[in-house]
């Protein structure tokens, strides 16, 4: 169905997305398909603040994101389970898988070459002379079952009978496992091996470093390699020696069965990547040897020196079978370090500058492995031998420049003096391009740190607008990226809820809050839904590749952020920083959840209080209203709530000035507007000492006018209430006719 389709998008779903396994295959994969405008979407099944000791077996969910969008699928191990495997064969999307293991689906599966590794491994250390070999590794992998499968054949195949105490079994692939291991059996019956095959690089690092905790020495006590030829298994003491099983090459070739696949070709089977043994002092080996296993560059007719070049090379080059441009791969390096030695020995001239220079630079442009100087020397050094034996016996090398050639032969002096100095000189160029390859990856260590603690404190700073304007990117950070959150839509948690324990359901949806990408196209899909099989829209995702990384911490579940950029290889870890910046995206929205939910809260208490203040004072009214009324039951009583200007008339207080029951009333003015203009002064001072403060209620005499214009006598009395902050808020009281009555019984005093 693909056939004449040009360009496509592949999908990789991967445990993580960063780190050295997971980041070099996916390397290999983007490496194979940008040179034809394949655009890769990498997405990560797991959550983003897994513990690196914490690796379940199967992903929690995220399987279903952008596999409606997707040409083919590349499947990274225990990516995803087999309901999920199922369900993309059935949307007829191909699949390749990599170091998995299924009877589900009839997909081809490329792993490294897990048997020729583990058996060189196994056979050099019985080389050393080790009879009692041991296995360290977790069992619940496909490409470590395959490799304990290996380990037992090579032992029976030498005569040795494995015995079930030399199974160091661990937990998982990693150091913690391992070490935990080491010291329940030193600690217990003790080593019954002298050697140890690790399965992974990061188990052999645990075991080692529990062992020389307890005092034992490495390799004397046990001598250990390791499987991965990670760059820490470089820098532990003694160097690890390990089994290189080139993951980016097993990224490669999935690309190439993938789009065979695509294509319409009938692809299945198992398909190995080669695998290469690199030998170092933990396996008693004194310098840094490497030998090929399996495909072996084509080398000058009869010299071993030239082949092992080559070997070492094709060890310690990353790019050594990749064309990263013009002349720059590993046949052209070759190439041109035997044109300079077979000048030098035929013709006597050394290189020039510019030729060393370029050496340098194809040397980097190979992305020399940290340790490859250390062993380019002794194989160089090979090299310098061979070209000297030459000149002894009075052999002139041919392949020299031409243009180079001088009217006579130097002497033998001369010419054993210029391969001295070329490969001194070759040296150096090995070394500038080896030295450029290191500090560009300190530096890119330093940006990294230095990116990660700026985003950290920008997002613990940021507000919900900012974390969702993506505003916290790193300043360095070029490719587009994208944040999208769960929306409430039926079958799906609201933003933040816990995440799903199975595959996300592909009727999910996000919506996108926010973008850095550039085009009218792409803004204009902020604020809008996708489901998640869509995520991310191609307006988002640029060119080259694109991950997806769960917006993930603790319990919270947010969403998906998308982000073009670089792959990272470098990391001993599997953590990868867009993995961090997931991580830490979803801490920042806890922190604006839980900011908003504090807001939230703090309003309705204060709202509360409000309502429960004004009841205790409409309490407080009552009562003393009531307490006058007992007192007076047949006088008028009124109640001015000073706050809004409002006062109550009792209907007896109405009938006392002459107005009717319906008469609309409800200001102060209604009493003070009828006090006798001679007595408006005492009462108006009266009720501003009451406002003022005064400690004794008001109680005084005048003259009113009631509504048929009569003149009467009356006596007011009234209490002022204060709220909780002290403040006047009511004035309660009373009226009395008086009129007519003598002053000693309006003031109810008796003889």
């Amino acid at each position: 169905m693909f056939i004449g389709k040009r360009r496509y998008v592949i999908g990789v779903l991967s445990p993580v997305v960063g780190g050295y396994y997971f980041g070099r295959v996916l390397a290999g994969i983007a490496r194979t398909l940008r040179p034809d405008g394949h655009r890769v979407v990498a997405v990560q099944t797991y959550p983003a603040d897994l513990e690196r000791e914490q690796f379940p077996d199967r992903p929690p969910g995220t399987a279903s994101v952008s596999l409606g969008q997707v040409d083919g699928v590349i499947v990274i191990t225990s990516a995803v389970n087999e309901a999920t495997l199922l369900q993309i064969e059935e949307d007829g999307t191909p699949v390749v898988l990599i170091s998995g293991r299924t009877t589900s689906i009839d997909a081809p599966v490329v792993t490294p070459d897990n048997e020729g590794g583990t058996r060189a491994a196994v056979e050099h250390l019985i080389a050393h002379g080790h009879r009692q070999i041991g296995f360290l590794g977790s069992l619940r992998q496909a490409d470590i079952v395959q490799r304990h499968e290996a380990y037992l054949a090579t032992l029976l195949a030498h005569g040795i009978t494995p015995r079930p105490e030399w199974l160091y079994r661990t937990a998982d692939n990693q150091e913690a496992s391992a070490a935990t291991v080491a010291q329940a059996v030193v600690g217990g019956p003790g080593l019954p091996t002298t050697a140890t095959f690790a399965a992974t690089d990061r188990n052999a690092i645990g075991f080692s470093r529990a062992l020389q905790a307890q005092g034992l020495s490495l390799p004397g006590d046990q001598a250990i390699v390791g499987f991965d030829h990670s760059e820490a298994g470089a820098r532990v003491r003694p160097r690890l020696a390990s089994v290189d099983p080139h993951h980016d090459q097993v990224g490669e070739l999935a690309v190439s069965l993938l789009l065979a696949r695509i294509r319409g070709e009938r692809v299945a089977g198992q398909h190995l990547s080669r695998s290469t043994l690199v030998t170092r002092e933990s396996c008693g080996c004194l310098d840094a040897r490497t030998g090929a296993l399996v495909e072996r560059l084509p080398a000058q007719e009869g010299s071993t020196a030239w082949r092992r070049l080559g070997e070492v090379a094709r060890a310690t080059f990353d790019g050594a079978e990749a064309r990263l441009g013009p002349g720059a791969d590993l046949d052209s390096w070759l190439r041109g370090v035997q044109r300079v030695f077979r000048s030098a020995a035929a013709l006597g001239q050394p290189p020039t500058q510019a030729t060393l220079t370029s050496l340098a630079e194809s040397t980097r442009a190979l992305r020399p492995h940290p340790e490859a100087i250390e062993q380019l020397i002794p194989a160089l050094r090979s090299v310098e031998e061979e070209f000297h034996q030459q000149v002894r016996r009075g052999q002139v090398p041919t392949g020299g420049d031409p243009a180079a050639k001088t009217p006579r032969t130097p002497s033998r002096a001369a010419r054993a003096r210029a391969v001295t100095q070329t490969a001194t000189d070759v040296l150096v160029a090995f070394s500038a391009g080896c030295t450029q390859t290191l500090l560009a990856r300190s530096g890119r260590l330093e940006r990294t740190i230095t990116d990660q603690y700026e985003l950290d404190l920008d997002l613990l700073h940021a507000d919900g607008r900012a974390i969702r304007a993506l505003t916290w990117l790193p300043r360095g950070h070029s490719g587009p990226a994208t944040l999208a959150l769960w929306t409430g839509s039926e079958g799906a948690p609201a933003p933040g809820a816990s995440p799903a324990s199975g595959p996300v359901n592909g009727a999910r949806t996000l919506e996108i809050v926010g973008t850095t990408a550039a085009s009218r196209k792409a803004t204009a899909l902020v604020g809008t839904q996708v489901p998640v099989s869509k995520f991310p829209p191609p307006a988002l995702a640029g060119e080259g590749v694109v991950f997806v990384v769960p917006v993930t911490f603790d319990q919270s579940d947010w969403g998906m952020l998308a982000i073009g950029g670089g792959v990272d290889i470098h990391a001993t870890s599997s953590r990868d920083k867009f993995d961090h910046w997931a991580a830490m995206v979803a801490v920042a929205l806890d922190r604006e959840d839980r900011l908003t939910s504090l807001q939230r809260q703090q309003a309705a208490l204060a709202e509360a209080a409000a309502r429960e203040r004004a009841l205790v004072l409409d309490l407080r009214t009552e009562v003393e209203r009531n307490a006058l009324v007992q007192d007076v039951a047949l006088e008028g009583t009124w109640d001015w709530d000073i706050a809004t200007g409002q006062v109550f008339y009792s209907r007896t207080w109405r009938a006392l000035v002459g107005l009717p029951d319906d008469a609309t009333c409800t200001g102060i003015e209604e009493w003070t507007g009828r006090v006798h203009p001679q007595d408006v002064r005492t009462v108006q001072t009266a009720i501003a000492r009451q406002l003022a403060g005064a400690a004794e209620p008001l109680d005084l005499e005048h003259r009113l006018l009631a509504a048929d214009g009569r003149e009467m006598w009356v006596r007011c009395r009234a209490t002022t209430v204060t709220d909780d902050a002290g403040v006047r808020a009511r004035m309660i009281g009373v009226l009395m006719d008086v009129t007519g009555m003598p002053v000693r019984e309006r003031r109810g005093v008796t003889s």
